[in-house]
């Protein structure tokens, strides 16, 4: 047997009857077995983690294992947990203390290792510090029931559970005191153990059990927090708990698989195993046929998951678990109830047998505030509508000025830099954007689009089917930017000398959104500008409606000669890809839901009633720029003439109801001129994808994020095409 026996998820026990029944027959993969093997080598003191082994549910079979387990049943029933509760209640209550006070908050640094550390040593036992090393030894020491691990990660194993176990208190320590623990509980009871049993090593290997239980809470937080920002408003309420506890630990449990050996050939609800034979037992898919199973039934909900096990080795912290999920939630979405995530910088472990988050950056609030002498962070709804719409009191960044000022003092020649921003309309104001904004609407409107419909079915119809041509298919590079990219050449009429050249500097172009660059980041926009301008041309007549950038060479508007006019369709063009950006992100979103809430994604109907959701929390863009005008005051926020408004994007769109009013494209005069295009490409993207692809699935966890800081950009997004878990039984 070898890591192996994971390469092949095709073969994976997926359906629930048969994941019960080799749960039940086969044998757990035998780690003391291993370290025997170890030992014979010589050389190697892994006393510790065989002691460890040795005391765990997992060691124990017969007698031995009834015996333990009828000794510990009544402390993690329900009823024996519950005077636990008030302490686990307040624990949470401290940490919810403790994140209003971060500098720069993460649920997992900040949440769920604290709580960990707060909550699961002193219902134990342990005298365990709170302090990184021993939150690292009981992550360690979780991967004790993992088969097949390296030396050097035995020997890491050996070392935390030698530091854990030093943290039990000696015998007497404590004992008398209520609740009673259960290291007191199994010495006081220590004649209805088996021999030899060590309570000490056995409540250290049930702590890195435990860690799975604030692993799972870590996953259900970003589950709720990356949708709809409804759930989290709903998780707030009194009978949350009760009502939807079952169903996050179905989804957002932690373990993905579970691994059982044949000790000796058998047969298992019909299917022969030979001797050392080893099966693996896909929860997740048995999870979704569970679901599946029980929304058909309209059954109860506790039915619904296998999320821990099944038979003599179920795991024995179930309520536990379901207690801390069912107390913590509710109090930090009472407690914060406009959490937003930062999607793009959050970070997860993935192994064969978990998945876990292990960083969810966020912010807590939905306060403006100052941020340097002349940066605003804005945060609630009210003063971003006030900016976004008084253009009286706020103006777009004035970077022509800017940029002729810079030039001047530091003798750089930034004219080409200059043009981009006189020609960029979310660098413009006064007269000259009211007339290129009209120009440009009368070409972009909603009934003016209509004849390029065409051009977006033709665009789709390639893009699908270039992906399904895909070895490796990848929803960025395989189909939401190739989308973009073919969609918007044609319409903005973006035709070149070089189109290979101008293809790979393009996406740099996006760098334009940001104002107040560095000089060296101004020097190497201005330098791709140049390159991308020198390349263009104004394309020739070609069959169908003439693109944006004939349209408005034919009839140029007062003030703007060709030069201009190839700079304000470049521009359009640099910020297109925020289409892509959204599109893509929205993939991820809708992917990451169970198969039974996205299967609905492929009708026309889903996406035209859940647009708004989807563009609110999946756009692109991180932040709207504007400038004050004069002195002015916003609440309790004061603002000086010349300071920046840098409008939250994603914080202020958790505010809006089912995305209803959301600020993805700005609002008023300066609202994006590219909305109407973007929203059509979307609703047709969105759908047309899951009607070719009905059973695509992602890669688990596999997506990765540019790292900019203006834009949620997903670097890459891979999937596959063939569901991973079947229909049903």
């Amino acid at each position: 047997m070898s890591r192996h026996v994971w390469s092949d998820p095709d073969s994976f026990v997926k359906t629930p009857a048969m994941a019960v029944a080799v749960l039940r027959d086969l044998e757990l993969p035998r780690i003391d077995r291993y370290l025997d093997e170890i030992a014979e080598r010589g050389g190697v003191d892994l006393d510790a983690l065989r002691r460890l082994s040795a005391n765990t549910l997992v060691a124990m079979s017969g007698e031995a294992h009834l015996r333990v387990r009828r000794v510990i049943a009544p402390f993690f029933s329900q009823s024996g947990l519950a005077p636990w509760r008030p302490m686990m209640e307040e624990a949470c209550r401290s940490v919810c203390e403790e994140l209003k006070n971060a500098s720069d908050p993460d649920l997992v640094r900040d949440v769920t290792i604290p709580l960990f550390l707060k909550v699961m040593p002193r219902i134990l036992g342990l005298d365990l510090p709170p302090t990184p090393e021993h939150f690292q030894a009981a992550e360690t020491a979780q991967r004790l029931t993992e088969p097949y691990l390296s030396l050097p990660t035995l020997r890491a194993l050996n070392q935390a559970a030698r530091l854990l176990v030093s943290t039990c208190p000696q015998t007497g320590a404590g004992e008398g005191s209520a609740p009673e623990s259960l290291l007191a509980c199994l010495r006081r009871r220590r004649g209805d153990l088996p021999d030899g049993l060590e309570p000490e090593y056995f409540v250290v290997g049930l702590l890195a059990g435990s860690n799975s239980a604030t692993q799972s809470l870590a996953f259900a937080l970003h589950g709720l927090l990356s949708g709809p920002a409804q759930l989290w408003a709903d998780a707030g309420g009194p009978a949350w708990g009760a009502q939807e506890t079952q169903k996050l630990l179905g989804l957002y449990q932690s373990t993905r698989t579970l691994v059982r050996v044949a000790n000796e050939a058998t047969d298992v609800a019909g299917c022969p195993y030979h001797k050392g034979q080893s099966a693996v037992v896909d929860i997740v898919a048995a999870n979704a046929c569970l679901r599946a199973d029980s929304l058909r039934a309209d059954r109860g909900t506790r039915q619904s998951h296998m999320s821990f096990g099944s038979g003599a080795h179920r795991c024995p912290g179930v309520f536990l678990s379901e207690m801390l999920i069912e107390t913590a939630i509710p109090i930090l979405a009472r407690t914060f109830p406009d959490i937003t995530l930062k999607t793009d910088e959050c970070r997860f472990v993935v192994t064969p047998m978990m998945q876990a988050p292990t960083a969810l950056p966020c912010s807590l609030d939905k306060t403006s505030r100052r941020v340097s002498a002349r940066l605003c962070d804005i945060r609630d709804m009210g003063s971003a509508h006030r900016i976004l719409k008084d253009n009286d009191a706020f103006a777009p960044p004035p970077m022509e000025s800017h940029l002729t000022l810079l030039s001047q003092a530091s003798g750089e020649d930034l004219d080409e830099a200059t043009r981009i921003a006189r020609n960029a309309l979310f660098f413009m104001d006064g007269p000259r954007h009211e007339v290129l904004k009209q120009v440009l609407m009368r070409f972009l409107g909603a009934a003016q689009l209509q004849p390029w419909r065409s051009v977006v079915d033709a665009a789709l119809d390639k893009a699908l089917q270039e992906l399904s041509a895909m070895a490796r298919p990848d929803l960025v590079s395989g189909y939401s930017d190739p989308l973009r990219r073919s969609v918007m050449t044609r319409i903005l009429g973006i035709s070149c000398r070089d189109q290979a050249r101008f293809d790979a500097i393009a996406p740099q172009l996006q760098d334009v959104l940001e104002p107040w660059l560095s000089m060296r980041k101004l020097r190497r926009v201005q330098a791709v500008f140049t390159e991308a301008l020198s390349l263009m041309q104004v394309p020739a007549a070609s069959e169908g409606p003439p693109s944006l950038l004939e349209h408005l060479v034919a009839d140029a508007p007062a003030g703007f000669d060709e030069a201009d006019l190839k700079a304000v369709v470049l521009v359009l063009y640099g910020a297109s890809f925020n289409l892509s950006h959204t599109l893509s992100n929205a993939l991820l979103s809708i992917l990451s839901r169970p198969p039974e809430d996205r299967s609905a994604a492929s009708g026309q109907a889903w996406v035209e009633a859940n647009i708004d959701e989807l563009i609110a929390r999946c756009s692109g863009p991180k932040f709207i720029y504007r400038v004050a005008r004069t002195d002015l005051s916003l609440g309790d926020l004061a603002m000086k003439a010349g300071d920046t408004a840098r409008l939250n994007v994603h914080v202020l769109n958790r505010q809006s109801p089912a995305g209803k009013g959301h600020v993805s494209f700005g609002k008023g005069l300066h609202r994006c001129v590219g909305a109407t295009l973007s929203v059509m490409v979307l609703k047709a993207a969105i759908p047309a994808i899951f009607r070719r692809f009905p059973n695509l699935a992602l890669d688990v966890q596999a997506h990765r994020y540019h790292p900019m800081s203006e834009t949620v950009a997903l670097s890459t997004l891979p999937c596959i095409f063939s569901r991973t878990e079947p229909e049903n039984d």
